[in-house]
């Protein structure tokens, strides 16, 4: 696995990875970290994949981490 790009972001550090068969989109925000898989198959290049990171799923990444985070931090209180 290598990394192929790096997303610029405000708020996230999003990297994209190669493997033989996919791509991963890694998301980190803080402590937390989320990794979506595309299958070259159906991407079968990184511009493919970053043609689905649109604002609108950012968003939703967004609330995701927002519950994970909730969720972590109940684990330490």
């Amino acid at each position: 696995m290598r990394i192929v790009e790096q997303i610029p972001h405000p708020d996230f550090r999003l990297l994209i990875y190669a493997t033989d068969n996919q791509f991963i989109v890694e998301i980190e925000a803080g402590p937390m970290r989320q990794a979506y898989r595309f299958s070259k198959e159906r991407f079968p290049t990184v511009e493919a994949v970053k043609s689905c990171i649109q604002s609108e799923w950012i968003e939703a990444v967004r609330g995701h981490f927002n519950g994970m985070y909730v969720d972590w931090k109940k684990t330490w209180e």
